[in-house]
C-alpha cells in the first residue's frame, strides 16, 4: 500500500456544524417555534428576545452527526440593520412572519434584504414560515390560500414557504426538516467535517440561552 495514502475517515465519526438564523418582526413566535422545534414544548407567557437568543439540537442523517446551532434574533426594527453582527458564517435562514399581520409577511423581505446587504448567502438556503397558522381554526383551514404565501416566496427568492404552528406543532418538523435538507445538499462539508469518537447520540437538546452585544463569540 502506498505510504501516501490516507485511511478514509468513517462516516460514522463525521460531525458537522449547521448554523440557522430565526429572523422576522418582534411577536411573530420565533423564539416558541425554535422551542417547539428543540424541546417540543410551548409556553404560554410570552417574553421579548433581548439582542439574540442561542439554541442547540444534536441530529443524525445517514450516520453523520450534524449539531444544529440556532441564532433567534431579536425582532425590534433597531436590530434590521444589524443582523450581520450574528449571521456571519451561516447555513440557513428562517424569516418568520405572523398568519394574522400582513406587514409582518412584507417585512420578511426587509429582513432578507438587510442580511444580503450584510453577508453572503451564496448557498444559503431561506425558508418562510408564517407562524400561528392555529389562529384559522381546525387543521382543516390551516391551509387556506397557502398559495398566496408559496407565490409570496417564489418571487422573493425562497426556497419555500410553510404554514406553522408553534402552538400544537404544526408544520414544525416539516419545515425544519426540508431546510436542513437543502442545507446539507449545498454546502460543502469537506472542511468542517470532525471527529466526535463516533457518538450514537440523537436529538440532544439545549436549553435556550440569550447572548447579548456584539463581543459574545457569536461570529
Amino acid at each position: 500500500m502506498s505510504k501516501n495514502k490516507t485511511k478514509k475517515k468513517s462516516k460514522k465519526n463525521q460531525s458537522r456544524d449547521l448554523k440557522i438564523i430565526i429572523v422576522g418582526d418582534s411577536g411573530t413566535g420565533k423564539t416558541s417555534f425554535v422551542n417547539r422545534y428543540i424541546l417540543n414544548k410551548f409556553a404560554d407567557n410570552y417574553q421579548a428576545t433581548i439582542a439574540t437568543q442561542f439554541s442547540s439540537k444534536i441530529l443524525q442523517i445517514n450516520n453523520i452527526t450534524y449539531r444544529l446551532q440556532f441564532w433567534d434574533i431579536a425582532g425590534q426594527d433597531r436590530n434590521i440593520a444589524t443582523t450581520n453582527i450574528f449571521c456571519k458564517n451561516a447555513n440557513g435562514i428562517v424569516l418568520c412572519c405572523e398568519i394574522n399581520d400582513k406587514k409582518t409577511l412584507e417585512n420578511t423581505i426587509i429582513w432578507k434584504t438587510s442580511i444580503e446587504q450584510n453577508i453572503d448567502v451564496t448557498n444559503v438556503p431561506m425558508i418562510i414560515i408564517q407562524n400561528k397558522c392555529d389562529l384559522l381554526g381546525s387543521e382543516l383551514d390551516y391551509n387556506k390560500n397557502i398559495e398566496e404565501l408559496k407565490e409570496f416566496g417564489e418571487k422573493h427568492g425562497v426556497v419555500n414557504s410553510f404554514r406553522t404552528s408553534a402552538l400544537n406543532g404544526y408544520g414544525i418538523q416539516e419545515s425544519m426538516e426540508f431546510l436542513i435538507n437543502e442545507i446539507i445538499k449545498v454546502t460543502d462539508f469537506d472542511e468542517n467535517e470532525s471527529d466526535d469518537g463516533g457518538r450514537d447520540t440523537i436529538d440532544i437538546n439545549d436549553e435556550p440561552r440569550t447572548i447579548r452585544g456584539k463581543n459574545n463569540g457569536c461570529c
